[in-house]
């Protein structure tokens, strides 16, 4: 046993690198976060202020905006540091992987990209657009290279899925009632501006007054207010879910509301119904096996991404830290492609 001060010292420095050894923690891990720092990975440091330039770039190349809500802009911040936090940990498996994207790849999506936002010759445009978003094409091209490295990375991990013809058959009994034209409703409907309103312009309904009258007199709704409130023939996804939801609860000829909607308050009238018709095996074999595909390569990604999460053990400032560091961020998150496909 060590009896000098100065022996002690190096025995307690010896112990402690070797816990931090059989535990699995890295070097890094002891030192304390920067200042400035978002987040660590693999001992790399990415600061506030390169997290801030990445979200200029997706902001570039996808509309990303960070909420003006404080408490929205929290969370925004939180699934950015993490977005980008994934970013990384791709971009390590993939130069362990060896992929590689060439130049030419990145310069015809950005091309393909141009074109498609700013029409034929539009690079102008494109620049002055960066431009006003605080952002260059360097950093673009390098989130398009990301993006396409990932794709390739995805296909690596993922491999060759395929669909047998039992499967198809099993999902297409599962999904039958789904499979095929989706129920219409024929529907005229009245918004104002609150709840006690719309009970009054029901009360009206159910007293005998024509609901094209009503709707000419109290609907806020310019664009049905002079056809009577009518709607047409819709089907429930073209609807807000409250007002879809109360719409296709009642049968044909009834009312529904008062429902509240982002535009206000909803009464109507459902004045006719077009049943499901379901599709046939032959009609959607072809579109359900590629849609199986998808979901089973998502479901494979998915399950080695969280792992890849998981045993990364990115460190996050408290500002930054999300609230499931472990769990595989959504492409909603950020609204950007969060390990998925690149702009095309």
């Amino acid at each position: 046993m060590p009896t000098s001060r100065r022996g002690r010292l190096l025995a307690a420095v010896l112990a402690l690198v070797l816990l931090a050894g059989a535990a699995g923690v890295a070097w890094w891990r002891i030192t304390a976060l920067p200042s400035d720092a978002a987040f660590r990975y693999d001992g790399h440091v990415v600061t506030i202020d390169q997290l801030d330039q990445r979200i200029d770039a997706l902001r570039a190349l996808y509309g990303v905006e960070q909420p003006q809500d404080p408490g929205k802009a929290d969370t925004f911040r939180r699934d950015v540091a993490k977005s980008v936090a994934v970013s990384e940990i791709l971009d390590k498996a993939a130069a362990d992987r060896q992929i590689v994207v060439a130049d030419k790849q990145v310069e015809d999506t950005l091309g393909r990209y141009v074109e498609q936002q700013f029409g034929p010759g539009g690079n102008d445009a494109f620049v002055k657009a960066l431009g006003n978003v605080g952002t260059s094409e360097s950093a673009v091209r390098d989130e398009i290279r990301r993006q396409l490295t990932v794709s390739q990375l995805m296909q690596q991990v993922v491999g060759t899925i395929t669909i047998s013809d039992a499967d198809l058959k099993a999902a297409y009994d599962q999904r039958k009632g789904t499979l095929g034209t989706p129920e219409k409703r024929t529907l005229r409907n009245i918004v104002v501006a609150s709840q006690q309103d719309a009970q009054s312009v029901l009360d009206q309904l159910k007293a005998g007054t024509p609901i094209e009258q009503v709707a000419a007199t109290r609907s806020l709704d310019a664009s049905t207010r002079d056809k009577g409130g009518s709607l047409g023939e819709v089907a429930r996804a073209d609807l807000e879910q409250p007002v879809g939801d109360a719409a296709f609860g009642v049968g044909s000829g009834q009312f529904y509301g008062p429902v509240q909607g982002a535009h206000g308050w909803n009464v109507g009238r459902v004045d006719a119904i077009t049943p499901f018709v379901p599709a046939t095996y032959e009609q959607v074999a072809d579109g359900l096996r590629q849609a199986l595909k998808v979901e089973r390569s998502l479901a494979v990604w998915r399950g080695w991404l969280g792992q890849q999460i998981h045993d990364a053990g990115v460190e996050y400032a408290d500002a930054y830290r999300p609230a499931d560091p472990d769990a595989v961020p959504s492409i909603e998150s950020v609204g950007a492609p969060a390990g998925g496909e690149p702009p095309r």
